[in-house]
């Protein structure tokens, strides 16, 4: 039986990942790569420390994994920098060839390719969700996870789209998920109307801590994060994960079977997800306007 050693390399915490990674398993299961039939998986989570992430992909090339799955691009990038030999796959990397990490889309070239996210592109269309939700928001804070340069993206975007949305932007950096509480206060000091988390592992990892201190600083939230919703954040629009890491899957059976990363044409997601969570709303003296209800693709109740 032939042994398929699978390195995960990921930003993000185990926990709040345990879903898509499911998912992404189940997809290698159906394609006849499961662990019954010889795969083993070498988890590696950084938990958003990205200074963990060059050890860790240097350990996956130590142990010799036969491909690398990295998921957003500080991951991409540390396994990048740790081999130009192995395979990696992305399930989730932004906009892969405004960042660098590959040539093109049809072509990415060299030992990589996977689902690229595009995530500043969903900036606009999450503001202008919010801007329906809450119409009279005219002054809107933005959390920023200062290092990671891949979100250098969406910021551009969020502001543009603010710009023509006639929303003040508030921008808050942070060093980590120690500063949160600083940028709520700070944030219901300036008077924000909201709070909007950008697509990044530190604000996926602390989704519990960010509801929380919404409700406490009384600022709604708005996230890429459908767990975020289901959490409490009042609505949530983003690409659907857990198909994106099944569509990862199939790139890494390809490899698996001998195919060059670097020939397979990078994917991207078609299928987007919107979750309003009413009780949320509720408690914030929010009234959903029926029209977007309507576009919901998950209600929580």
């Amino acid at each position: 039986m032939t042994i398929n050693q699978v390195g995960i390399l990921s930003a993000f915490d185990a926990n709040a990942e345990k879903d898509v990674w499911d998912a992404f398993r189940d997809g290698l299961t159906e394609l006849g790569y499961s662990e019954e039939k010889g795969v083993t998986f070498v988890f590696r989570f950084a938990e958003g420390s990205y200074d963990r992430l060059p050890a860790f992909a240097a350990d996956l090339v130590q142990l010799g994994v036969d491909v690398i799955v990295a998921a957003t691009p500080p991951a991409i990038n540390a396994a990048k920098s740790a081999t130009s030999t192995i395979p990696i796959v992305f399930p989730v990397g932004s906009d892969p060839v405004e960042l660098g990490l590959v040539s093109s889309y049809d072509r990415p070239g060299g030992n990589v390719t996977g689902v690229a996210t595009m995530s500043w592109k969903l900036s606009h269309p999450r503001l202008a969700l919010l801007n329906e939700l809450m119409p009279t928001a005219r002054k809107v804070a933005v959390i920023r996870h200062s290092k990671n340069v891949a979100l250098d993206l969406q910021v551009r975007e969020t502001r543009a789209a603010s710009s023509k949305l006639g929303i003040d932007l508030l921008m808050f950096e942070l060093g980590g998920a120690q500063e949160l509480e600083q940028a709520f206060s700070a944030a219901r000091q300036q008077e924000a109307s909201a709070m909007m988390a950008l697509s990044d592992p530190m604000a996926a990892n602390n989704s519990d801590k960010i509801v929380s201190l919404s409700f406490e600083y009384r600022i709604p939230v708005v996230s890429p994060y459908m767990h975020m919703a289901k959490a409490g954040a009042v609505l949530a629009y983003g690409p659907n994960r857990a198909l994106l890491y099944r569509r990862a899957a199939s790139l890494v059976a390809r490899v698996l079977k001998g195919a060059n990363p670097g020939d397979l044409p990078i994917e991207q997601p078609s299928q987007f997800d919107m979750v309003i969570n009413m009780k949320s709303a509720q408690s914030f003296g929010l009234l959903v306007p029926d029209a977007l209800l309507a576009r919901a693709t998950h209600v929580v109740r």
